[in-house]
């Protein structure tokens, strides 16, 4: 979680996102998805039961992605 600054901004892993100005002083939630290279903002107003997708930021990797080992896959 991560509260919204006075410029409408929130800060992950020291770098700075343009949320919008009218999300100041609210909390939101943030993803980084790996193999879209994109951080998806989430919030949830106070009289909401489910968060909302506000945002979704180009966020590019200088990293390769690697697929996960088999033997580290979630059974269900």
């Amino acid at each position: 979680m991560r509260k919204v600054d006075i410029e409408g901004e929130l800060t992950i892993l020291n770098e700075a996102f343009e949320v919008g100005k009218e999300f100041i002083d609210e909390y939101v939630w943030t993803t980084i998805c790996l193999k879209k290279q994109k951080i998806g903002v989430y919030y949830r107003a106070k009289d909401q039961d489910t968060a909302v997708l506000i945002k979704e930021i180009e966020y590019l990797l200088t990293e390769e992605v690697k697929d996960l080992r088999p033997d580290l896959y979630k059974t269900v």
